[in-house]
Order: C-alpha cells, then structure tokens, then sequence
C-alpha cells in the first residue's frame, strides 16, 4: 500500500481520521494484560478497531491505531491483537507495523510541518520500535 497516496487520497496521516473517512469505527477500552490494540468484527460485519484505553492520552495511540487500521484495510476477518510483547510476529504482523511506522512518518510531517530528523525522533514521539528502522532506510 501506499502510503504517500493513502495520505493524499485522505488529506490526513491522522489514522483515526482516517479510519472515520473509511467507516472504520474504534474505541478506547479496558483490555487485557499488555494488549494495545485488537481488531474485531462487528454483527454488522463492519471493522472495530479497540485500543487500550490507558492510551488514550499517549502518542503510542496513533501507531497502534495505525496498525490496526492496517489490518481493517487489508486483514479484515483474520482477528489478532497487538500486544507489548514484540516477539515472534509473523507476516501479517510485520506489514501491519511497517505500514503503521510509514504513516507515523507522515503524521510527523502533519504534526510538525516538516519530517523528523532522525529515525530515533519518531521513536521516542511515537514509540515506533526498532525494528524497523529497517524499513525507512
């Protein structure tokens, strides 16, 4: 997916704002031990995006927003959850966070009117993990 178009086809980086542009509904809630963010389907058969309410205030919301808007977009009906523990995620995992680090990258530039100066500076604003550096370079 492109992210560069995402972007310009939605006039926003903002994943909530994209996921209202799309119909795509979420919810800040209680969820269990390290989960961040969970993707369900609704009766309707519509995405539902639930992210840890103690977000909410945080940064860290936007990315796991965008890794679950990801997965609304292009996993819908495979349920899975993001969680603290960064370890031993497959496939489906790794796109849904390279997508979620690239548009973190965007929202830096929405955020701040230019790009962040270094890979560590998206960390630290969006909690991005390091694992992918990788995929900016």
């Amino acid at each position: 997916m492109n992210i560069k178009q995402l972007v310009s086809n939605y006039c926003t980086a903002n994943p909530f704002e994209i996921a209202d542009k799309k119909g795509i509904e979420y919810e800040f809630k209680g969820l269990p031990g390290n989960v961040k963010g969970l993707l369900l389907s609704t009766p309707e058969d519509t995405p539902l995006v639930w992210i840890n309410y103690k977000l909410r205030d945080s940064n860290l919301k936007y990315l796991v927003c965008a890794h679950e808007l990801y997965h609304a977009m292009q996993h819908y009906g495979l349920n899975g959850c993001y969680s603290a523990h960064y370890g031993g995620k497959g496939k489906l995992e790794t796109e849904a966070d390279i997508f979620a680090t690239k548009l973190m990258v965007e929202l830096y530039k929405e955020h701040y009117s230019e790009y962040a100066e270094t890979f560590d500076k998206l960390k630290t604003v969006y909690g991005i993990k390091e694992e992918m550096r990788e995929y900016l370079i």
